[in-house]
């Protein structure tokens, strides 16, 4: 005869399930919160991280263009509206020394100078290329880089040396020298020799739409304010109507430094605000 056995109960009674519903229900909140909180942090600093390598990409070739600057040709210059902001200046081609320069009232139109054939950088001359010697003054309105009739900067029309070829573009002069013919004799010599080869203008302009652009342009005696060109940055916040917060300012040279400009720009996103002070020191002298 088989025992009698009794059927138990298996599984979970209703206040079990319900428990383990709530706890589960607790764990995944705080869970999810944990989650999102990481994503957060991870989000902030992810464009934290691309608004700073924006900035400073920015401002490093900013600085660099402008150490190459010819002395005294950095001006600024806003649209009439206040809206845009453009600092130029003429970047140095070549820098050279010359032996003998024809001044007023020279009826010749010539400079001798170092020759600059098979020059590490590999620069050569080019149809349209100016000479300047010894650019001092930088008004806004007569500023000697810039104006012609100042008489410190002259268009180059032929380059030539004692060599076999008379070539100048080759190392082969007996004295190391080239021979440039300009348009006319300069108004004065620089203390220091110098002489400084121009080709174009380079301006960046920081705008109210939030923006700064580059672009390259002729030397021309009015400055250009441009409101496009290559996109250098985005997220500016300058207050462009705040005269403390406005992108550029040049400061001339005086006795005991050379000139400086500098550079203020706030870069903002998802109310993150990020701003940048620089001085730039120019070191070309006259």
């Amino acid at each position: 005869m088989l025992p009698n056995t009794k059927a138990t109960a298996k599984g979970f009674t209703l206040i079990e399930l319900i428990t383990v519903i709530i706890v589960l229900g607790v764990v995944s909140v705080g869970i999810s919160g944990f989650i999102r909180t990481g994503v957060e942090i991870y989000t902030d600093t992810s464009e934290r991280d691309q608004l700073l390598g924006d900035s400073r990409f920015l401002m490093e070739r900013l600085t660099r263009e402008l150490r190459m600057a010819i002395p005294n040709s950095v001006r600024v210059k806003a649209n009439n509206s206040g809206t845009i902001q453009c600092v130029e200046f003429i970047p140095s081609e070549w820098v050279s020394f010359y032996t003998s320069l024809s001044v007023i009232p020279d009826t010749s139109a010539s400079a001798t100078i170092v020759e600059f054939a098979n020059n590490p950088v590999g620069f050569e001359l080019k149809p349209g290329d100016y000479a300047i010697v010894y650019p001092t003054n930088n008004d806004e309105n007569n500023n000697d880089a810039y104006h012609l009739a100042n008489g410190k900067r002259k268009a180059i029309s032929s380059c030539a040396d004692n060599g076999a070829d008379i070539d100048c573009g080759t190392a082969d002069d007996p004295e190391g020298t080239a021979k440039l013919t300009v348009s006319g004799a300069f108004k004065d010599y620089s203390p220091a020799s110098r002489l400084y080869i121009a080709r174009k203008t380079v301006s960046y302009c920081a705008n109210s739409n939030r923006s700064v652009y580059r672009n390259e342009g002729n030397i021309t005696e009015d400055q250009l304010v441009y409101s496009s060109g290559v996109l250098m940055a985005e997220n500016i916040n300058n207050d462009f109507a705040n005269t403390d917060e406005v992108p550029f300012r040049v400061y001339d040279a005086t006795l005991t430094r050379n000139s400086l400009v500098h550079i203020l720009l706030a870069f903002e996103r998802n109310e993150e605000i990020i701003n940048f002070s620089n001085q730039v020191h120019i070191p070309n002298v006259p």
